[in-house]
């Protein structure tokens, strides 16, 4: 079961590279949005593989305290990040 996990993870990881290289040629922005998109990115799947392990091992407190630490700080970082930098009627 932690195989099909990881598994989806990586295809996650994948799909997010390919979308982060097609966005980067449609939209420019600094390169310090960049950077916050991508940490933003890859705070919110180590949240993802940290909760499901631990729900795996049978410890679901800690599982849903790693959702809560890492990826809604992820979250939130990329959703303010492209609020502040993507420009106003983009169309991607």
């Amino acid at each position: 079961m932690e195989l099909v996990e990881f598994f989806i993870m990586g295809i996650l990881f994948t799909l997010g590279v390919q979308a982060f290289a097609y966005v980067s040629i449609k939209v420019k922005m600094p390169w310090y949005a960049w950077a916050g998109l991508i940490t933003g990115g890859l705070t919110f799947l180590f949240g993802i593989g940290w909760a499901g392990s631990s729900f795996i091992e049978n410890v679901p407190q800690s599982g849903s305290l790693g959702l809560t630490v890492f990826c809604l700080p992820g979250l939130l970082l990329m959703v303010f990040i492209i609020r502040k930098y993507l420009p106003k009627g983009i169309r991607l």
